[in-house]
């Protein structure tokens, strides 16, 4: 198990130090020099909702940050509850394999057939599983549950979030076009005096 946690840390922080992001589309256009046509009312924060665009990058990044794709989202709430129970899995895992190693039992043992009662939980008659592995399954069930979560809910809230600023600002552009297109203008001529 060890060797496992080791081998994909490894891949990870390779694949996030030598590796640039994978793009699956192409790239039409530079949104860093094309300056966008802004309506005069977008505030600050809705422009960079609409900038924002989940990449392969992202996903990497939520896994080691939790509640990332929600901070990017502006749902902070849901964020730091992510970064809260993702945090308290990783104490508990830590806590599990600390206390075993101090115990000089395995860190995670599965369903073990004895009727001892000190450390354990009592399934049946004859099998039981210790505590520590029940703090390790749960761990990792809500480790990996809040990453899935924090990608896909968070990938659809920033999503409805950028149509509704594209419907709102769409529509405030269309009755700006309609207004303008039937105000009629025809040439004159004028004097002013001035004392």
């Amino acid at each position: 198990m060890k060797k496992i946690l080791i081998i994909l840390s490894l891949i990870l922080v390779k694949s996030m130090v030598f590796s640039q992001d994978i793009d699956l589309y192409n790239i039409k256009k530079d949104d860093n020099i094309t300056s966008p046509k802004i309506p005069s009312t977008m505030s600050f924060n809705e422009f960079q909702l609409l900038s924002q665009n989940l990449r392969m990058k992202d996903m990497m990044y939520a896994i080691i940050v939790p509640g990332y794709v929600h901070f990017k989202a502006k749902e902070n709430k849901t964020a730091y509850t992510l970064l809260t129970l993702r945090t308290a899995s990783y104490i508990g895992l830590g806590a599990s394999y600390f206390s075993s190693k101090a115990r000089g039992d395995k860190w995670y043992s599965g369903l073990i057939n004895s009727k001892d009662n000190t450390n354990n939980i009592q399934i049946t008659e004859d099998w039981s599983v210790k505590k520590s592995d029940v703090v390790v399954v749960a761990s990792m069930v809500t480790i990996f549950s809040t990453y899935l979560y924090d990608w896909i809910h968070g990938q659809y809230k920033l999503q409805k979030k950028q149509n509704m600023i594209r419907y709102k600002y769409g529509i405030k552009l269309k009755l700006e076009q309609n207004l303008s297109s039937n105000i009629k203008f025809s040439p004159a001529l004028g004097l002013s005096v001035k004392f």
